[in-house]
């Protein structure tokens, strides 16, 4: 229980009042012996006992209604978490709030999200008591920090209301602590508002040890987690995949496959449902049947005018519990040539990628790969040469020690760029004119000073006398490593890995070996993606390319992702920097309830540069993610000031309410009940 005016309780000691006045009336008469009472003092014995009972129910009255006066000056809170952890104030207040798209799941009865009944749940607390002289909101689609005037403003700020974005939790604490680092505050409150994601909390992250860390150095922090975990009773998302534009003969058409999942109630399974397509201001509606909690549309065909070399177009459901996925808009121009490039210190591994790349999952498909070896990339001024060709490439496959100087930076930018660059161990010690001022070479490892993406090479491993390293985890949900459309897992479970190099880096791991080391991660970043895989395809270290099918498909994935960023039409996930490659993006679509200018990019819609087109969706995690089993979450917090609060989108009722009425009511009872023990009771009438 907390306090709203906790000083009030300084007034405690006044309880003893009471009793003191009682013990001074005790001695305020003088007691004299006299024998003409003897009589009368020995009848009185005979009701001491009811007496003194009575008596001591009266002061007990007394105490407790001066008490429960006290206790009604210091309005006292059921649950009243801002209470709980002390009696002083929070100088400041940081409120870190998932804008993410899966927090839009909304109580179909009262129409309230999970945000928003976060905001007003904690809004009316904080309105409630002292929430310090700063009120901080650091929201997840922006990730910037905002002064807010009042508890009230968050109910209404747009930074605070939805987006189409995904939530990174680890580097919202991270702003959190440069923050309390750049301000030295006192007492602060930092309160999360979050539904447990498992793609938002990242849990995997090697960040979160050093969040611990650096929070464990600080004093008077308190975290408070509003969780809502809990599923939606019936949501159905959909999502477009593989948009493309073919001719044939003198007819256009738009091929892309079309996926509708469903999340909760398994009642929705084997329903029809209605899918509306837009392609250029047409409309077409068509049913599909749910299975398994899932349906697609693969290859489905909307014929166009061949003059419409490029556009837009929408596919749409029915409403449910998340309006935010139940709209996916996608654009389309003529595909482009799928380039490649693979920088490789060992010829048969150069070899095994080409063959894997060179293969078009599609043979209307145009791919092409160029394999370069270290060699030849360190002769003279081809560096600049091998940047060049990087300006029509879609994937870069870096097999060799890790770049510097010039080389780092123009990788940096191809991955700004939006395109994908995949590293892999090098099989050979550095080469001293390769790099810009090169390092000392060191035999059979490189150095470790050398980071590229704050990532780098460690020693190569082998099994020993378990003879190979087997994939114990693989995250089959999303990215490169996820179910393939049939819905059936990647056999990484057969993979036999023979050798691997170690490497440290801050990516998530998407794959792990069974002494618990990643063999694939990624990275994050702005735009663009960057993975790292610590064995090589050849036989010597895996048998990746001799059974070829988790090989091809995350090459042919990372291809594919990397070669949208070529065309003038490109597929993005929601984000704060993904329109900033150009300053005349225009909003077309959707016309209605049109986000502010500032909020472009966090929303779903179809932006335009002149000939460019982008459309911009939630992340695919965020219509497959499961929730991180709070006892998970609560180990993150280990060491920390930490506390969590379920909520649940459906209850309307408030984290603290007063409970002062309670306290007068038994101010009047106590009072009644001393008044009615002090009346006088039936004399007993003693004959002499």
């Amino acid at each position: 229980m907390g306090f709203l005016q906790p000083f009030a309780l300084i007034a405690l000691p006044l309880i003893a009042l009471p009793i003191l006045i009682h013990l001074i009336n005790q001695y305020r008469h003088r007691t004299i012996p006299w024998a003409a009472m003897m009589f009368l003092m020995s009848a009185k014995r005979m009701s001491k006992g009811m007496a003194r009972l009575r008596h001591f129910l009266i002061l007990l009255m007394r105490v407790l209604a001066v008490a429960a006066l006290i206790f009604v000056v210091s309005r006292p809170l059921s649950g009243g978490w801002l209470g709980s952890i002390g009696m002083s104030k929070p100088d400041a207040t940081l409120i870190l709030l998932d804008r993410s798209a899966s927090m839009e799941r909304q109580d179909l009865q009262t129409g309230q999200s999970k945000r928003s009944a976060a905001l007003q749940k904690l809004a009316e607390l904080l309105e409630q008591g002292d929430y310090g002289t700063h009120l901080i909101l650091i929201d997840s689609a922006s990730g910037q920090l905002q002064e807010v005037d009042s508890p009230k403003a968050l109910l209404d700020i747009p930074i605070a209301g939805p987006s189409a974005t995904s939530a990174d939790i680890p580097g919202m604490l991270a702003s959190t602590l440069a923050y309390l680092n750049a301000n030295e505050s006192g007492r602060v409150d930092v309160w999360i508002c979050s539904d447990l994601n498992e793609n938002d909390w990242d849990v995997e992250s090697g960040r979160w040890q050093a969040i611990r860390e650096e929070f464990a150095q600080l004093e008077g922090v308190h975290h408070f987690l509003l969780a809502d975990a809990d599923l939606p009773s019936s949501n159905l998302s959909v999502r477009v995949e593989n948009v493309q534009r073919w001719e044939r003969g003198n007819d256009a058409e738009l091929v892309l496959d079309v996926i509708v999942r469903s999340k909760g109630n398994r009642d929705t399974m084997r329903q029809e449902v209605p899918i509306e397509f837009e392609v250029n201001n047409v409309r077409s509606v068509v049913e599909v049947k749910l299975d398994q909690q899932e349906a697609s549309l693969k290859g489905h065909r909307i014929p166009i005018d061949t003059k419409l070399r490029s556009g837009w177009g929408s596919v749409g459901l029915p409403g449910d519990a998340n309006p935010l996925d139940n709209r996916f808009f996608f654009v389309f121009s003529e595909s482009p040539v799928r380039r490649a490039v693979v920088v490789s210190d060992d010829v048969k591994n150069g070899e095994a990628f080409r063959r894997a790349l060179a293969i078009p999952i599609d043979p209307r498909l145009q791919h092409q790969v160029d394999v370069i070896s270290v060699d030849s990339a360190a002769e003279g001024a081809s560096l600049n040469r091998l940047a060049g060709q990087w300006e029509n490439t879609g994937l870069l496959i870096w097999q060799a020690a890790l770049p510097r100087g010039s080389v780092a930076e123009q990788i940096a930018q191809f991955v700004d760029k939006g395109r994908v660059v995949m590293f892999f161990p090098p099989t050979q010690a550095f080469i001293g004119n390769l790099w810009d001022n090169p390092p000392v070479i060191r035999k059979g490892n490189q150095n470790a000073d050398e980071r590229l993406f704050g990532s780098h090479w460690r020693d190569w491993q082998t099994p020993g006398s378990q003879q190979i390293f087997s994939t114990s985890w693989w995250r089959g949900d999303t990215d490169l490593l996820a179910h393939v459309e049939s819905g059936d897992a990647l056999p990484l479970n057969e993979l036999r890995t023979y050798q691997y190099r170690s490497f440290e880096s801050p990516g998530t791991p998407l794959a792990r070996f069974n002494d618990d080391a990643p063999l694939l991660s990624r990275v994050a970043t702005d735009r663009g993606a960057v993975y790292f895989c610590s064995t090589l395809p050849t036989a010597q270290f895996s048998s990746l390319e001799r059974e070829g099918v988790i090989f091809y498909v995350i090459l042919q994935r990372a291809l594919g992702w990397g070669c949208q960023a070529l065309s003038v039409a490109s597929q993005r996930d929601a984000g704060p920097d993904v329109l900033k490659d150009a300053s005349a993006w225009e909003l077309v679509a959707p016309t209605d309830n049109s986000p502010l200018l500032s909020q472009h990019g966090l929303h779903a819609g179809v932006y335009r540069d002149g000939a460019y087109w982008t459309a911009v969706n939630r992340s695919q995690i965020e219509d497959s993610a499961t929730a991180v089993p709070v006892e998970t979450v609560d180990a993150l917090f280990d060491g920390m000031s930490y506390r969590r609060i379920d909520v649940d989108v459906g209850d309307t009722s408030a984290l603290a309410s007063e409970l002062w009425r309670i306290f007068l009511i038994a101010m009047i009872m106590a009072l009644l009940a001393e008044a009615a023990l002090s009346l006088p009771g039936k004399r007993t009438r003693t004959t002499f």
